[in-house]
């Protein structure tokens, strides 16, 4: 079951991507455009959880989830600085006073498609 909870996530993950990178323009918040990227990551982290035999938390927070990661000996360090876009799962969305933080959207979406292409080798590799 865990394998597809894995594949589950990742398809999910994929499905955000999509999303975030037709928000890539410049005329789109980078709060709606952040949290679909943060949706990417929270989804591959969690199907890598399951790929480890882990059921991850309810939870929204990358740190946790990267906390978690490490707690099970999994090589997260590349993939670290995502946790940023913790932020953009509630803060940014209702929070009209945030100033954004004017990311490189090209680069997060790059950073994020290499996280999930690490999580599906690691789930190819587990089936």
């Amino acid at each position: 079951m865990a394998e597809a909870d894995a594949r589950s996530m990742l398809t999910l993950a994929r499905r955000d991507l999509k999303a975030a990178q037709a928000l890539q323009d410049a005329s789109i918040s980078e709060a709606s455009w952040g949290f679909q990227v943060q949706q990417v990551v929270e989804k591959a982290l969690k199907a890598w959880l399951y790929q480890l035999g882990d059921a991850p938390p309810f939870t929204h927070d990358l740190v946790v989830l990267f906390k978690r990661l490490l707690r099970a000996d999994a090589e997260v360090e590349t993939h670290r600085d995502l946790a940023q876009f913790t932020d953009f799962a509630v803060q940014f969305r209702y929070d009209a006073d945030l100033e954004p933080m004017d990311l490189d959207r090209s680069h997060w979406l790059q950073r994020a498609e290499a996280l999930v292409e690490h999580v599906e080798g690691l789930v190819g590799r587990s089936a």
